[in-house]
């Protein structure tokens, strides 16, 4: 999501979005992926279908239906075995009983005559008294401070497109299998609407895309041609990251 990008690093934004560089993704990203596209098949399933045997054997032939050259790259099995583990706590936490409204949904909508809000949540469901719960996995550890814009962005687009309440939003966490939710009420929505034109402004009116140098450095898709490089070695080496 551009927002996220611009929000972490405004020079990463102008790599992706302003010059249109190539990235270099790592076999992390490739895993997370075909887990994402994993538990989503298997919600076209039929409830009863849904096993933990039927989850890790559409791993399988996913997984077999990459490159063989992929495969064999230092540390991706490795990251096949902890894939699978994240798919076990998955389907033994509870994950394959629910009933997705919305699969992978993709939205546009405007917020302004020249400001357009896209994106695609992972799922939709619909809870009990009718509002909507959008739900975001994410393969990675959960952070020390979760930043929730993503999913308040979310909220604006599955609102407006759909025109329901959404009564919450959760970032369901598969190593540990946690869900970290918060409730959400017309005025959060109407604040979170102010945030991201604000947001919008401050994209449109930049010209410098000062780098912002810290952790997530380490992996950034176009370190390779990072101008600070350099330096973030310099720091990744002094500062243990």
């Amino acid at each position: 999501m551009k927002a996220r990008t611009f929000r972490l690093c405004r020079l990463r934004y102008r790599y992706q979005y302003v010059d249109s560089l190539r990235p270099r993704l790592r076999p992390q990203d490739t895993v997370g992926t075909c887990v994402h596209n994993v538990i989503a098949a298997l919600f076209l399933l039929q409830p009863e279908e849904r096993t933990e045997e039927r989850l890790l054997a559409e791993f399988a032939r996913r997984w077999a239906g990459l490159s063989l050259r992929f495969r064999r790259m230092p540390g991706v099995e490795e990251l096949r075995v902890r894939a699978e583990e994240l798919l076990h706590q998955f389907a033994r936490g509870g994950g394959l009983g629910g009933q997705p409204l919305l699969l992978e949904p993709y939205f546009q909508v405007p917020i302004a005559d020249d400001v357009l809000l896209t994106g695609r949540p992972d799922r939709v469901d619909e809870d009990p008294d009718g509002s909507l719960h959008i739900i975001d996995y994410k393969t990675g550890e959960p952070p020390e401070e979760v930043d929730a814009l993503q999913l308040r962005l979310y909220a604006i687009m599955v609102h407006e497109a759909l025109g329901r309440p959404v009564g919450r939003v959760s970032f369901w966490y598969l190593d540990g299998g946690r869900l970290w939710t918060v409730s959400l009420a017309r005025q959060d929505l109407l604040q979170a609407r102010q945030e991201a034109l604000a947001l919008a402004r401050q994209m449109q009116a930049e010209v410098e895309f000062p780098a912002h140098i810290g952790p997530h450095c380490a992996v950034c898709p176009f370190l390779y041609a990072c101008l600070h490089r350099e330096e973030i070695a310099q720091r990744r080496q002094a500062e243990g990251w």
